[in-house]
């Protein structure tokens, strides 16, 4: 199952160190429902959210150049503006 990631935003920090096509290709990972290198019960959790259409989306991925980027969908039941999908650095939570 693809997910609806509606708008995708990138925090200032990932938008200047990371490669367009690097964080397309973790869209891609994150949207096809591989949730990188997060607990099993995040995993689980994401499923059910995915299943259900209510709460939100995480997804963590180790990257060699840029370290851990995270990516979040929020609102992914498409109230009020629909999704919006950001991607981040931990530090920039």
């Amino acid at each position: 199952m693809r997910h609806n990631l509606g708008r995708v935003v990138a925090t200032a920090a990932v938008a200047a160190a990371v490669p367009h096509h690097q964080i397309t290709a973790l869209l891609d990972r994150h949207a096809a429902g591989d949730w990188g290198e997060i607990s099993d019960d995040d995993k689980a959790a994401n499923d059910q959210a995915a299943r259900s259409g209510d709460g939100r989306l995480f997804s963590s991925y180790s990257t060699t150049e840029h370290g851990t980027l995270w990516i979040i969908t929020d609102d992914i039941r498409a109230d009020g503006e629909g999704p919006i999908t950001t991607v981040l650095f931990p530090d920039d939570y």
